[in-house]
């Protein structure tokens, strides 16, 4: 009987932290079809009358281009974090040189500091700003680049800083548990470590490079403060900083906002319900070998 009531217990509780977390997503999506008043008279009422306006309005503020912003800076970090944390796994898994449980643990520190203590350091030294700040005595092309790029040069520096720690962590975990007899024979065939990387490492491990990428691309998707402090130019203002301009100095149309929300919503569930084997897969690998 304690058995039985102590499983209800835990059900339970998982429920209510599901429900924790569902509940905010289905509260905008429902949002995004009310008008201003039905979202205050009426925050938890079902949209008896959908209101489509608000996506055009949120469309015509310039989602579209928000949406292929962030899809840019997301690819291009995701791509770069990705790029870099392979072949440091792969080292810090399958090759021994001298200080690499230090170089290691250096690295891994990262995910210890809070992207907030980094923000001055950062507006002063990063090569972005820093493109920005010497722009006009550049030359014409230069100045071109950077009046165009120099804000997403300027996040994507420290978006790829911070996500080389947890992706190097999840990769060395997954290179770890690879047989040696693989490496081996490839060795044998005459394949350096690069080959072996790409040819023997990374395709075994698709499910733990699907699930850094994933886990990657979400935060950098939602990120906001970075990008609120580095991004200023309309032209390459990604979701979270674009979508601050919906919100008014006297008056914010909530249903636009939530419009605009649920769009940006809407390709991060997509591409974790495409890929949600893989996430399960690769975050179960390590506990199964």
């Amino acid at each position: 009987m304690s058995r039985r009531v102590s499983s209800w217990s835990v059900n339970a509780l998982m429920a209510l932290i599901a429900l924790a977390f569902v509940a905010p997503v289905v509260w905008s999506m429902m949002s995004a079809f009310k008008t201003q008043s039905d979202i205050r008279l009426h925050p938890w009422a079902w949209p008896t009358h959908p209101q489509w306006s608000n996506f055009v309005a949120a469309w015509q503020g310039n989602m579209g281009l928000y949406l292929l912003n962030s899809l840019i800076v997301t690819v291009l970090a995701v791509a770069i974090i990705l790029v870099l944390s392979a072949p440091a796994a792969y080292a810090f898994a399958r090759l021994r040189f001298p200080g690499s449980a230090v170089l290691l643990g250096f690295i891994l520190s990262g995910l210890l500091i809070p992207v907030h203590a980094v923000l001055v350091p950062l507006y002063h030294f990063n090569p972005g700003s820093l493109l920005l700040q010497n722009a006009a005595r550049g030359s014409v092309h230069v100045a071109w680049f950077a009046e165009r790029f120099g804000d997403w040069i300027a996040v994507l520096g420290p978006y790829v800083a911070f996500g080389l720690p947890l992706t190097v962590l999840l990769l060395r975990a997954y290179f770890i548990g690879i047989p040696n007899e693989l490496s081996d024979a490839a060795v044998i065939d005459g394949c350096g470590h690069l080959t072996i990387l790409r040819k023997v490492f990374l395709p075994v491990a698709r499910p733990a490079v699907a699930t850094a990428a994933i886990f990657q691309a979400s935060w950098i998707w939602n990120e906001l403060v970075l990008a609120m402090v580095f991004i200023n130019d309309d032209r390459q203002k990604t979701l979270t900083v674009g979508l601050m301009s919906f919100q008014g100095e006297h008056a914010t149309d909530w249903g636009v906002v939530m419009a605009g929300v649920f769009m940006a919503v809407v390709p991060v569930l997509i591409l974790y319900f495409a890929f949600q084997k893989h996430i399960i897969k690769g975050l179960t690998a390590g506990a199964v070998k």
